[in-house]
């Protein structure tokens, strides 16, 4: 399977906008344990760059 081309892969504000929609409708909630608390920092690129940061320190 080939890998996706630069064009066929979202816009990153068209993603973050997707996973924003993703995160309200409950998709992402259903995978994890009820104890886990439901309020979360708004998704925005400051946000995404400190988790990509974090988990490339644990890598």
């Amino acid at each position: 399977m080939a890998a996706p081309t630069a064009s066929a892969q979202p816009a990153p504000d068209e993603g973050l906008v997707k996973l924003e929609e993703t995160i309200h409708r409950g998709g992402f909630w259903r995978l994890v344990p009820e104890y886990v608390p439901r309020v979360y920092a708004p998704v925005d690129r400051p946000l995404l760059e400190h988790v990509e940061t974090c988990l490339r320190r644990l890598a």
